[in-house]
């Protein structure tokens, strides 16, 4: 059958690809839109039967052919040369109900199927973001201290969430007052035990004689004082649960080896009892030392070392992380409310100041100041004057040589007070009731003699 000029022109305005056949399978048209689909010429398709074109793996399907076979429509989806293509072959009938020719529309459904595939994995990943938030919020804490809005401390809490979800010791390293019992008890409500208990035992407080007993318990009449019926060790009351270790480092020696019989065995013996006693507990240890110069000083037991040491997290200083600090102050603010009626009002002047201390003492150091500031300040409110002359620098590293120069230490120490809190020369002179020129006069004059950096000083003026 001959297409007409007419009907020919209509199918080459048609986006789709359209492939006719004869009731034979001989194609006799392929439209431009289905040369560009496919990248092939008409000339190279036209006479052409679908049959050997199947044969020679030019396509696995046939719609023309299936047409023939059924008489009826067919839609088949097929892949060709890296396309994903959906073809729809419809019969044409003369009018003696004959089949004359059978019509395919292919369209490609590639980008289609591209952006089906692109939403399903954006659908997994949501799916799987809000699960993860799920798990978060259902095992969300509230921990008096924990601010993690450094960089360091966030990634202090993700190694955190990574272990707490299995059950191999930790090793807290950091300095003292840096907030490892906060780790700790993190770990711990983030774990599976979570519902357990949290026992911390102290080894640094506790009399290394009454060391064994805290540990394992003891049964009645053990010893000299020993009450009666016995007293369950920490072992024994963080079955189940966690078992904090702080200070682990100023543990005895034999201490340690009993210690390390129980991680292994996972079983001990109460002071004066026969009776094993089977224990589950997870450790997590935490120390200000250096284990390994211990280590290598035969204080503290190499074994035992590598038992704790598996999954080690090191928190740093609050001097390495001063952009916590307003936070810091903030969660103070709010557990002193929680514990006293009157509101507690910190000025950001107040906070910028604690920012430029570095705190050998962390978190508990800054918190015991503010406790402090809280307690001394009028009406709930601390202002940057109720805050002590060693908050506004040290004097460089000079120390005074008699006591007019103390006293000239002490002066300068209040002219840069007023300074940081009035902000210019001349309120800070108002402020101290002498002259502008007298105030600049005497803060040159005592930085020259004092700093030991001049530098330093370009930060607050």
């Amino acid at each position: 059958m001959v297409i007409s000029k007419e009907w020919d022109n209509l199918l080459e305005l048609i986006s789709d690809g359209i492939i006719i056949t004869d009731h034979q399978g001989v194609i006799v048209k392929v439209n431009k839109a289905y040369e560009r689909m496919l990248s092939i010429k008409a000339v190279d398709l036209v006479g052409r039967n679908m049959s050997d074109l199947k044969r020679e793996g030019f396509l696995e399907e046939s719609s023309s052919l299936k047409v023939i076979e059924t008489k009826h429509p067919v839609t088949l989806i097929q892949e060709h040369f890296g396309k994903d293509l959906i073809v729809t072959g419809m019969p044409m009938f003369n009018e003696q109900n004959e089949l004359i020719l059978v019509i395919n529309c292919v369209r490609d459904i590639t980008e289609l199927n591209q952006l089906k595939r692109s939403m399903q994995q954006i659908e997994q990943i949501n799916h799987s973001y809000f699960e993860q938030l799920t798990y978060l919020r259902q095992r969300e804490i509230h921990l008096d201290g924990l601010v993690a809005h450094s960089q360091s401390m966030r990634e202090v809490l993700t190694n955190a969430l990574k272990v707490a979800a299995v059950d191999s010791p930790v090793m807290l390293r950091g300095e003292s007052g840096v907030g490892k019992e906060v780790i700790a008890k993190f770990i711990h409500q983030n774990s599976r035990r979570n519902g357990e208990a949290f026992i911390k035992v102290n080894c640094g407080a506790i009399p290394e004689k009454l060391m064994e007993s805290e540990f394992f318990g003891y049964e009645s009449g053990a010893f000299t004082g020993a009450g009666k019926g016995g007293k369950p060790g920490v072992f024994e009351l963080a079955n189940k649960g966690t078992l904090f270790l702080d200070e682990v480092g100023d543990m005895s020696l034999d201490l340690q080896v009993k210690l390390l019989r129980v991680l292994e065995e996972k079983e001990f013996r109460r002071i004066g009892g026969v009776k094993t006693i089977q224990t589950d507990v997870r450790i997590i240890a935490a120390t200000h030392q250096h284990l390994e110069e211990m280590v290598a000083q035969k204080q503290f037991r190499q074994d035992l070392y590598y038992r704790l040491q598996v999954y080690p997290i090191s928190i740093p200083p609050l001097r390495e992380r001063k952009e916590d600090i307003p936070y810091l102050v903030d969660s103070f603010a709010r557990k002193y409310e929680e514990k006293h009626p009157v509101p507690l009002h910190i000025d950001p002047m107040v906070k910028q100041l604690l920012c430029r201390c570095d705190w050998p003492g962390n978190i508990r150091e800054l918190f015991n100041m503010l406790e402090r500031l809280a307690i001394t300040s009028n009406n709930g409110e601390i202002l940057p004057d109720h805050l002590p002359l060693e908050m506004y620098r040290p004097v460089g590293s000079t120390l005074p040589r008699n006591f007019l120069e103390e006293v000239e230490m002490f002066e300068y120490q209040g002219l840069k007070q007023a300074l940081v809190i009035h902000k210019t020369t001349r309120k800070a002179a108002q402020s101290l009731g002498m002259s502008q020129t007298t105030y600049v006069r005497k803060l040159n004059l005592y930085r020259d003699k004092f700093e030991a950096d001049p530098k330093m000083e370009q930060e607050i003026l």
